[in-house]
C-alpha cells in the first residue's frame, strides 16, 4: 500500500479534523502536516501550498492538509462576501496529483454546533458561531447546498471516490481503523 500522497482535512471547527490527523501523523512516520488558516490573499495562499504539496508528496511524504479550499468555499459566505476565486484549476491540479479528501461532518449537526458554543466558553475560538458554516459542510456532503459554486458542482460529496466522510461521534473512538480506511479508499482512488 502506498503511503505518500495528499489527503486534505476539511471541515468546521470542533469536528475532530486536528484529532484524526495527529493520530495518523503517530502511525506514518513519512507524514508532513500543514495547517491553513486564512490570508488576505487565498488563491494565491492556495495555490503554493498545493504546490509545496505536490513537492512533498514527489518526496515520498504523506501530506496532510488542515483545510484548504474547500474552507474558503464555505467559510466566506459567512464572514465575507463569498469565495475570492474559483478554485476549479486548483482543484483538477491536485485530482492529477490523486489527492483525497476526508469531510469531517458529522451526521448529528446540532451536536457540532452545541459543542462550538462550549467550547468558545473554555478557550479562544477563531468564530463566534460557526451554526451555518455547519450547515454548509452538511448540505455538501449530501447534496442539498443552497449556494452555486464551484463545490456545490461536486455535490453530493458522498458519491465521489476522492472523498470520504468522518463523523468523530462515531468514528473518533476507533482511529486506528478508520486510519486504516482513509488510506485504503485513497489507494483505491488512486486507480480510478
Amino acid at each position: 500500500m502506498s503511503t505518500n500522497g495528499i489527503i486534505i482535512f476539511d471541515g468546521p471547527d470542533g469536528v475532530g479534523k486536528t484529532t484524526l490527523i495527529n493520530h495518523i501523523k503517530k502511525k506514518y512516520n513519512n507524514s508532513y502536516y500543514m495547517h491553513l488558516r486564512v490570508h488576505k490573499n487565498m488563491k494565491l495562499w492556495h495555490t503554493a501550498s498545493a504546490r509545496y504539496a505536490i513537492r512533498k508528496k514527489l518526496e515520498g511524504k504523506l501530506v496532510l492538509l488542515d483545510r484548504h479550499w474547500p474552507s474558503e468555499q464555505c467559510y466566506a459566505y459567512i464572514y465575507r462576501n463569498g469565495p475570492s476565486y474559483n478554485p476549479r484549476f486548483l482543484y483538477n491540479r491536485l485530482k492529477d496529483q490523486k489527492t483525497f479528501y476526508v469531510w469531517c461532518i458529522p451526521e448529528d449537526i446540532e451536536r457540532v454546533k452545541e459543542n462550538h458554543r462550549i467550547n468558545r466558553e473554555l478557550r479562544h475560538e477563531e468564530y463566534h458561531d460557526i451554526d451555518k458554516v455547519v450547515d454548509y459542510y452538511y448540505y455538501h456532503w449530501f447534496g442539498k447546498p443552497d449556494r452555486s459554486n464551484f463545490l456545490s458542482t461536486l455535490s453530493p460529496l458522498r458519491d465521489r471516490k476522492d472523498f470520504m466522510r468522518y463523523d468523530m461521534f462515531k468514528d473518533g473512538y476507533k482511529l486506528d481503523e478508520f486510519t486504516n480506511k482513509i488510506m485504503k479508499n485513497k489507494n483505491y482512488a488512486i486507480h480510478l
